[in-house]
């Protein structure tokens, strides 16, 4: 066997292998999946804080469910509001999984919009809230927002059961908890 056909062999297998890895990639790419709210649970650390009116989700269509969400500030802390965003997987449990955010001011954060994770949740609420930029609110509306699917573009996630766990405080103290849990499911 001359040179020239040891690096003809080479180039070749060399092509193939990233054929098959373009295939690869390709297919990975085609998979496609079902995401849908599995539950919610709006707790409220300090009823002197705020009322909670509406923490629900309705079922629209067998695999699409919407979720609702009604909160009124009875008064405002003298401190900034922080807020800390988990995102849980369920395993004998939730664990945490890949985020855990602090923003040790929100209206800062509405302001600068400085984190990805926390921008493309909240930008995925696009028109279906009335928070998006401080003052915030007396109430606080969420309203028939359902699962943003196209958000697994941007952040893909294996199938399983997660929980994104966010809650607000102020001077070290739990003010609100909002606990919303769904479910991914991947087809081909």
């Amino acid at each position: 066997m001359s040179v020239t056909n040891r690096f003809s062999e080479s180039t070749l297998m060399a092509t193939l292998m990233q054929l098959l890895l373009w295939i690869g990639l390709w297919y990975i790419s085609k998979v496609h999946g079902v995401a849908k709210f599995t539950n919610i649970e709006c707790l409220s650390g300090d009823l002197n804080f705020t009322t909670i009116s509406l923490c629900r989700l309705y079922a629209v269509k067998r695999d699409v469910v919407e979720m609702s969400l009604r909160a009124n500030v009875i008064y405002w802390p003298k401190g900034r509001i922080a807020m800390r965003m988990q995102l849980l997987k369920k395993a004998s449990g939730y664990k945490p999984f890949l985020y855990n955010i602090y923003q040790s001011d929100v209206c800062e954060y509405l302001e600068k919009r400085n984190h990805p994770f926390v921008n493309i949740i909240l930008n995925s609420f696009g028109n279906r809230t009335n928070v998006n930029k401080c003052p915030i609110p007396s109430e606080i509306i969420l309203e028939h927002f359902r699962f943003p699917v196209k958000v697994l573009d941007r952040i893909p996630l294996p199938s399983g059961d997660y929980g994104l766990f966010t809650t607000f405080s102020s001077l070290k103290k739990e003010l609100v908890q909002v606990k919303v849990y769904f479910t991914l499911t991947e087809y081909r």
